[in-house]
């Protein structure tokens, strides 16, 4: 197995196989296991398309959480579950496509679970709703050959936006790195783009077309991912780890815990004990 970038997918040699494409409402449930003990037999490439929030549980204690616009990629071989908050009535929410990647070796777009693509739907919306239907035709017949292109027209459309969000990451690099150090401190905007030398509007602008999400919400994210890990992993207090992640209030910090995985942080520990 060996892992490229997909700006490296775009020199690379290579074929594809096991085309596969699922897509499902998680109104009816909000948990997926299959993989919890057994390892993913191929890679994927996860879209959500609507307000919702999933949340990866890696077989190593890892957690990612995405949202709509998110492209997550899933390599081969690894464990792990799905949690999902949210759902929306008589809507696609999220895409499964299924696939593998062969050059000499078997290629991954990184060698764990990963967001690719942030907060941008639109752009592959479209191109993920064809592919399904390439895929899943309403005659017996499929059509390989534009399975094929389709599959690559969307590869290439990821690594377009890709480049675009690293090259609106290089002028912000110092406090995307200090922000993403320091995710547990109270620092506020301006600190950060002071640190790069950019108006304070230019460091906002940039970063949301980097992460497709603002300054704070992306520290929010990083806080909730580690109070998530110390509810399911320590016998800490709720108000013990909102301060510890960097929330002076805890009842704020369990109004958005609540928003982003739908249920309270005392609800979410009971789970695990």
């Amino acid at each position: 197995m060996r892992t490229v970038s997909l700006s490296q997918l775009c020199d690379t040699a290579f074929s594809f196989s096991d085309l596969e494409i699922f897509p499902e409402s998680w109104t009816k449930r909000h948990a997926f296991s299959q993989y919890a003990d057994f390892p993913r037999p191929s890679s994927a490439l996860f879209f959500i398309c609507t307000n919702i929030t999933v949340t990866f549980h890696l077989h190593d204690g890892d957690v990612v959480c995405a949202k709509k616009g998110d492209v997550v990629f899933i390599p081969s071989g690894i464990k792990y579950s799905v949690t999902v908050s949210g759902g929306s009535e008589n809507r696609i929410d999220t895409y499964t496509l299924n696939f593998r990647l062969m050059g000499v070796e078997e290629l991954h777009l990184s060698d764990t679970v990963a967001v690719v693509s942030a907060g941008d739907v639109g752009r592959f919306e479209v191109l993920i709703e064809r592919l399904n239907v390439t895929l899943h035709p309403a005659s017996e017949i499929r059509n390989n050959l534009r399975a094929g292109a389709d599959f690559y027209s969307l590869l290439d459309t990821l690594a377009e936006k890709r480049e675009e969000s690293f090259a609106m990451y290089y002028p912000i690099r110092a406090g995307v790195e200090a922000l993403k150090n320091e995710w547990n401190e109270n620092k506020d905007v301006p600190y950060y783009a002071s640190l790069c030398g950019v108006s304070e509007s230019y460091f906002y602008r940039c970063f949301h077309v980097f992460s497709g999400k603002s300054p704070v919400e992306y520290r929010n994210e990083l806080r909730l991912s580690n109070a998530e890990a110390m509810l399911r992993n320590t016998d800490m207090k709720i108000g013990e780890i909102a301060e510890t992640v960097g929330f002076d209030d805890p009842f704020y910090f369990c109004r958005i815990f609540s928003k982003a995985f739908g249920i309270s942080p005392r609800e979410y520990r009971k789970r695990f004990l």
